[in-house]
């Protein structure tokens, strides 16, 4: 078989696994507030269980790192971690009581927020050209997009034909059924085997040490500043757009659908980012990344007009695609061979697992802080801090990343 046939059957393989990995997230990541918010949690609850993910990103990745980097093949881990975390949303779809979701979404969460540093670090030995990543993790975003639009779709039909029953809960057995699609998949995907480089056992401790390279500690430090902001997106924008009184007042569905207008531009986006790595650096497309947030946070704190706020959702793919992607594919430069898959880890460790932890912790009580009783909230306080945190951030960043050096250092490894 010719190279380039067998350079489009990986590229197909590795986008149908993008595919799949964040679909499993997007069908219940954006509708668990409201179905939570339908059960009767409280801003705090909600984000505890919002925060099972931070946890899952904390403890997790640095076995799944270990793990994919010196003792068992990548797919197999990721094959076996998302049959698990299925059952474990299959039974969370049942649950009615805040101990019992916390629980199943707390166990799904250490089982599937590895195999995102898992599905990477595969994309990435298999790909070749690491600055084109992008090109395969678009198809993450539009398997997200895709589930989103499905269960828009299934709110809808539920709204005309049963408006007194919420079936926004559902959104948990559709992620049931994805994550047992994707561990099958995984089964089939190209092997990718422990390092057989390796040199230091512990690989995740080997990959903290590359913060001494001042571009990587910057990196993992705004990264974890930007992604304190992220609950407040996550986890507050579709209580937002569906709140009557101070909020936009949109119908489950129809908020759904608006959030994943983020994710139709994080497509285009995500196939301007190499082109946009080529042509300004990737200390002006991460700086651009960052900025997003507070202008879209900023048009939530304004609240109207209504096509402004929604259309404001498509900054989202700005601030993934230049931002934590660029993040990605910048971190993987700077990493050694054999340390690759824990030095994904370890920005999800900082990103998905510490910086979110804050953010749901702060999100949650500034959410029932500033609630109006029996009136909504005061939204445009709320969404102030993530704007302040943001642009801080942006400076920050722009003031201490070396693109030369960063370029000099990604052309030794």
């Amino acid at each position: 078989m010719k190279k380039r046939q067998l350079e489009i059957i990986t590229f197909t393989r590795l986008s149908g696994m993008m595919f799949l990995q964040f679909a499993v997230w997007g069908a219940w990541a954006v509708l668990i507030a409201g179905h939570m918010e339908n059960l009767g949690f409280t801003g705090k609850q909600i984000s505890y269980v919002f925060g099972t993910t931070a946890i899952g990103s904390i403890i997790s990745p640095i076995i799944a790192g270990w793990v994919a980097d010196r003792l068992m093949s990548a797919q197999l881990f990721a094959a076996i971690s998302h049959i698990l975390s299925g059952v474990c949303l299959l039974i969370a779809w049942k649950q009615t009581t805040f101990p019992m979701v916390w629980l199943m979404i707390f166990l799904h969460a250490i089982l599937y927020m590895p195999t995102i540093a898992l599905t990477n670090s595969i994309a990435f030995h298999h790909m070749g050209q690491s600055d084109k990543f992008g090109n395969i993790r678009v198809f993450g975003t539009i398997g997200w997009i895709v589930i989103n639009w499905g269960l828009s779709w299934y709110l809808r039909y539920w709204e005309n034909r049963e408006p007194h029953l919420p079936h926004v809960g559902d959104c948990l057995l559709f992620g049931a059924i994805i994550s047992f699609i994707m561990g099958a998949y995984c089964l089939t995907l190209p092997n990718t085997p422990p390092s057989k480089e390796a040199k230091n056992p512990y690989a995740f401790l080997e990959a903290f040490s590359l913060a001494s390279n001042k571009n990587f500690a910057v990196l993992l430090f705004i990264s974890f500043l930007v992604a304190i902001e992220l609950p407040f997106y996550y986890n507050l924008t579709y209580l937002f757009l569906t709140e009557v009184e101070h909020g936009v007042g949109l119908a489950p569905s129809s908020a759904n659908l608006a959030m994943s207008l983020g994710q139709v531009a994080e497509v285009v986006l995500m196939l301007l980012l190499f082109p946009c790595l080529r042509r300004f650096g990737m200390r002006v497309t991460i700086f651009l990344g960052i900025l997003a947030w507070p202008v879209r946070y900023a048009i939530f704190a304004i609240s109207e007009p209504v096509w402004l706020v929604i259309g404001s959702q498509t900054l989202h793919g700005i601030c993934y695609s230049f931002f934590f992607v660029g993040g990605m594919i910048a971190i993987e430069r700077l990493s050694p061979q054999d340390i690759r898959a824990s030095s994904q880890a370890l920005l999800l460790f900082f990103t998905n697992g510490l910086g979110m932890l804050v953010g749901h912790i702060v999100s949650g009580r500034l959410h029932d802080y500033f609630a109006y009783p029996d009136e909504g909230h005061a939204w445009a306080k709320i969404f102030t801090v993530p704007i302040v945190l943001t642009v801080i951030a942006a400076i920050l960043f722009f003031i201490l990343f070396n693109e030369q050096k960063y370029q000099k250092d990604a052309d030794t490894l």
